[in-house]
């Protein structure tokens, strides 16, 4: 075999820490959204106090092998002169034994933390905010049936952005249209896959108000990476104030661009898709799953929380061209810049 030059040799030898380096680096950031190592719920927390000890043990275990794998390397490395084979250790029952027992017995103790965790995990909290997450390619639909402890009377279909009251359980019912999914808040809780055809318990708790970024964590096509979301954690007012205004229709235009864009909606067969309370209430039955546009402009995010909803310019280019998220299922012929402005502007007054 032909050996590197010795000054090559060196050269990639000094790489070394830089890489090593560098992917210590990529790991690092001062305000991650999605850092799954700062829980701010207790479900999320139970995870983390199960993640801490069992994360010491596998270092433990890494070090040790490691150790004893440098120690034969060092110990038993062929010096000059040596000519015999080292002696075989194959059938070393007392070894064979050790390195069986020993794995068995540490992983044995990790299952008896880890399974009272998963079952805890997996158990549906009483007396919590019931919520339905839909997952189809590429984005999340919610329904909330009528609830009068939280203040709902009238169901509530979202998308995008789930909103929950600070310091409540929050039942999640799962399920999915097309492919499997999982959804993932990782400062609230863990990954839970979502399969066709089943209906799959979660929960969820935020400690304090505030947003949670989260996503789809099971690979599902060609936007997988851009099937985004948000949990939204209101405080006891602010909680009561979200659910009254989304138990509002919104108001039909009856003048200006609003009113034009409001008849526009109907005749680029928008609202096939689309529903919208009040005013466009039946889709078509051939109709592809389309977020339910209500109160549409009260959100931050659309297509899947990728795009800024206070951004004009984001809107505008999407109604110009959806398929700039690959793999949308929304299709609309080409729009001159005058019908944008109508839509846009019949889209806006649904706050």
């Amino acid at each position: 075999m032909t050996r590197l030059p010795a000054a090559r040799r060196r050269k990639g030898l000094r790489l070394v820490p830089v890489l090593a380096l560098s992917l210590l680096l990529s790991a690092c950031a001062s305000n991650a959204p999605q850092d799954t190592l700062k829980p701010e719920g207790p479900y999320a927390r139970k995870i983390d106090h199960l993640f801490n000890p069992v994360f010491l043990i596998a270092v433990a275990v890494f070090c040790l092998v490691q150790g004893l794998v440098l120690f034969a390397i060092v110990k038993f490395r062929r010096r000059p002169g040596d000519e015999d084979f080292p002696e075989q250790l194959h059938g070393n029952t007392r070894l064979e034994l050790g390195w069986t027992i020993l794995p068995a017995i540490i992983l044995g103790a990790v299952g008896v933390f880890t399974v009272p965790v998963i079952f805890d995990l997996s158990e549906v909290p009483k007396n919590a905010l019931q919520v339905e997450v839909t997952g189809q390619k590429y984005w999340w639909s919610y329904t909330y049936q009528a609830q009068s402890k939280f203040g709902i009377s009238d169901p509530i279909i979202t998308a995008n952005e789930l909103h929950i009251p600070a310091g409540v359980p929050v039942a999640l019912k799962l399920d999915s249209k097309d492919v499997i999914h999982s959804f993932w808040a990782p400062r609230l809780n863990g990954k839970k896959d979502v399969v066709p055809g089943r209906v799959h318990d979660w929960k969820l708790e935020a400690d304090h108000p505030g947003v949670y970024s989260g996503q789809c964590a099971e690979f599902c096509g060609i936007s997988h990476a851009n099937m985004r979301l948000k949990v939204v954690a209101h405080d006891k007012a602010g909680w009561a104030d979200w659910v009254a205004h989304m138990q509002t229709k919104p108001t039909k235009p009856t003048s200006g661009l609003a009113a034009e864009g409001y008849d526009l909606f109907a005749q680029k067969g928008c609202s096939g898709c689309h529903q919208v309370d009040g005013e466009y209430q039946t889709v078509a039955a051939d109709s592809p799953s389309a977020p339910n546009l209500t109160h549409l402009f009260s959100r931050d995010c659309f297509a899947g929380c990728i795009y800024n909803l206070d951004d004009r310019n984001e809107v505008e280019a999407w109604l110009r061209n959806p398929q700039r998220k690959a793999g949308s299922l929304m299709r609309i012929g080409q729009l001159s810049e005058a019908e944008i402005d109508r839509l846009y502007a019949y889209l806006e007054t649904l706050k």
